[in-house]
């Protein structure tokens, strides 16, 4: 029993033995290694440490027996517990990353045998040779390995010129910059083992805007130094920095020294744009290989982002120009000037890239917003809309760039005329575009375009020229309405000269077309006739009676009843009131109304005997109108009715004489005026 416990205890011994030679020959071999080598090998996974010491374990184990000479290992180490396993499977993954690997492994191995000789000085002959043919053998498993790693490698290598060369054949959505520029940018990171990739605009000569891409929050400009921007922006040469002590203080400022990678677009021989590769992991180094990868991708994203962008600037333009047509288009066929200028600001806000658009126009010395589009509630408005705005409080050199029809540009907090600043921040508006309309080379209304903030980047030439189209035309409506409104004063001064004539014969019915007048524009705005529709009645009314003028003066004047004979005469007025209008041409869409004011509801009036919808719309409120305001005054044959009673008297006729709807629509008019609107 004693000498089984000298024994262990020499078994014991021989192992603390050869486990500390085995330290000190890893001390050994690593401290040949240069420092940065070895760390440079480590990023990539390899540690040189592990390697060598993994190579002694095999070499000392005594249960790794020498294979047979000449047998070939390939592949059949794996996934059967061969002791050589774990440094096999190290060179090869070590070789699928790095093309010089089985130099590095050779190396290795090689300071593994200058380590050797003092071990081989306390073995036998026959220890020593076997311990040689084991190192020997291990070099033919680990060259065999590594020529398996780097037929990967190249085979991956030879995958990525493929993807390359599709790309970017390879995604469905090849004409959208916003998707290609996130699908390359992934393809990048993906090739080169990156932590983040960046999409960068070139603002300036020296300046670069993060757009797309892993910003983090980070969407400060970068601003190189003149050398990075001669080669990167001029030259259209990548740069790589290596985190090395010449690297620009503009990285170490931005991401802590980081390794960065820029990688310029070119395209029709300009740097369009950059891609910036950063590795905030450990350092690994990007090998000549990778790069050369790297700037062949660049180089087709350049070139495929500029097809993008082309068609995505033909598609804009074509859209822009239907949209200017639509709005052409629009101004054409419509006297409503709100109706033009919400189209004006709605196309402004979808083709311009603003939160918000409003059309001003002016009333004597101040703006009142007419139209909007965007995030302002139209609740938020109902006080900005009564108040409005004194031109001169956009500052006395912004007023004088208006009056001479220039552009003004301003910050938010300078536009506090138009919305409180906290709330245009708070949308995160940055500047605000006010562009002048002038007719008769003078001020009419201003467009206000409320911008995002972007980095004090306003709009580009394109959106500045499709804002002034936009504008013109915003013009030319307010124009077109001024000179219709021109045009109605002067066509309605002439009805109502020509109303004016009915007066002198029937003396009774003074004002009775103003107060007709009034009461069916009431009406037809609460039913929500259109604006032509509203012109057309305004017309009618006024002139509604002129075929009186081929009236007896004593059958319009007579107290007492009317005979058979003079209500047949009385009923001649519409048809005469339409001869008289035919030939005047402005006339000619009043001239149904006033030819079917008298028609019934149930069909039982003249002149044609109409029913229901058969009677134009305009006819049947003015019917309403007429009826009520002769109730409600005084007539030669009856004193005025009270207003409850004119109210019952159009009740007992809805569905019969009058359209229930209308009807019902005017009693309500009544109800929330609290009496007669008009004759009180």
């Amino acid at each position: 029993m004693a000498q089984g416990g000298k024994a262990r205890l020499a078994g014991k011994t021989a192992q603390e033995t050869v486990a500390k030679i085995r330290e000190i020959l890893v001390d050994r071999a690593v401290s040949l290694v240069a420092p940065q080598f070895e760390r440079e090998l480590e990023e990539q996974g390899f540690r040189p440490r592990d390697f060598v010491a993994s190579v002694l374990d095999y070499l000392l184990s005594p249960q790794a027996g020498a294979p047979a000479s000449g047998r070939s290992f390939g592949p059949s180490w794996r996934g059967k517990n061969h002791p050589a396993t774990p440094i096999l499977s190290s060179a090869e993954e070590l070789a699928t990353r790095n093309e010089n690997a089985w130099e590095i492994i050779k190396e290795l191995c090689h300071l593994v045998t200058l380590s050797l000789p003092e071990v081989e000085e306390e073995r036998e002959d026959s220890e020593r040779e076997t311990w040689r043919k084991k190192l020997h053998e291990l070099q033919l498993m680990l060259c065999e390995a590594c020529l398996e790693g780097q037929l990967k490698r190249h085979m991956n290598l030879v995958e990525r010129l493929r993807e390359i060369e599709r790309f970017p054949d390879t995604i469905a959505s090849t004409l959208d910059p916003g998707t290609l520029t996130r699908v390359g940018l992934g393809r990048l990171k993906q090739m080169l083992d990156v932590d983040r990739a960046l999409f960068l605009e070139v603002e300036s000569r020296r300046r670069l805007v993060p757009v797309i891409g892993d910003l983090r929050g980070e969407e400060r400009p970068l601003e190189l130094d003149e050398v990075t921007a001669e080669r990167l922006i001029r030259r259209g040469e990548p740069v790589y920095f290596d985190r090395g002590p010449e690297d620009g203080a503009f990285l170490r400022d931005r991401w802590g020294g980081a390794a960065a990678l820029f990688l310029p677009l070119v395209a029709r021989g300009r740097t369009q744009g950059v891609v910036l590769l950063v590795n905030d992991r450990g350092h690994r180094r990007i090998s000549p290989v990778e790069l050369e990868l790297a700037e062949r991708f660049a180089n087709r994203l350049g070139v495929a982002l500029e097809n993008a962008r082309l068609h995505s600037r033909e598609q804009r333009k074509i859209k822009e120009t239907v949209s200017l047509l639509e709005l052409t288009r629009t101004i054409n066929s419509t006297l409503d000037l709100e109706e033009v200028l919400d189209k004006v600001a709605r196309m402004t806000v979808d083709l311009c890239g603003v939160v918000l658009c409003v059309a001003y126009l002016t009333e004597g010395d101040r703006l009142y917003p007419r139209a909007w589009a965007g995030f302002i509630e139209d609740v938020l408005w109902a006080e900005e809309r009564r108040r409005g705005f004194r031109i001169g409080q956009v500052g006395e050199e912004e007023t004088r760039l208006l009056s001479e029809g220039r552009p003004v540009n301003l910050s938010y907090r300078e536009a506090a005329f138009a919305l409180p600043p906290d709330i245009l921040y708070e949308h995160g508006v940055g500047e605000v575009y006010l562009i002048p309309l002038r007719t008769r080379e003078r001020l009419s209304g201003l467009l206000a375009l409320f911008y995002p903030s972007r980095g004090g980047r306003g709009p580009d030439e394109e959106e500045l020229e499709l804002v002034n189209a936009v504008a013109a035309q915003a013009s030319m409506a307010v124009e077109n309405a001024s000179l219709y409104e021109d045009i109605e004063r002067s066509y309605f001064s002439t009805v109502q000269a020509l109303a004016k004539a009915i007066e002198v014969k029937d003396p009774y019915t003074r004002g009775h077309s103003e107060r007709v007048t009034a009461y069916a524009l009431m009406i037809a705005e609460a039913m929500g006739l259109d604006e032509m529709e509203r012109q057309k009645l305004k017309y009618a009314a006024t002139l509604h009676d002129i075929g009186k003028i081929g009236i007896a003066g004593r059958v319009l004047n007579k107290p007492g009843a009317l005979t058979e004979e003079e209500y047949s005469h009385v009923k001649t007025h519409p048809a005469l009131g339409d001869s008289i209008i035919e030939p005047v041409e402005f006339l000619q869409a009043p001239r149904p109304i006033i030819l079917h004011h008298h028609e019934r509801y149930d069909g039982k009036g003249y002149p044609q005997g109409l029913k229901g919808e058969e009677i134009p719309l305009a006819a049947r409120i003015l019917s309403v109108a007429d009826a009520f305001e002769a109730m409600r005054s005084d007539r030669p044959y009856r004193r005025a009715l009270p207003l409850e009673e004119a109210r019952k008297e159009l009740l007992r006729n809805s569905g019969t004489q009058f359209d229930p709807r209308v009807v019902e629509k005017f009693l309500e008019i009544l109800d929330r005026c609290g009496g007669d609107p008009v004759n009180r």
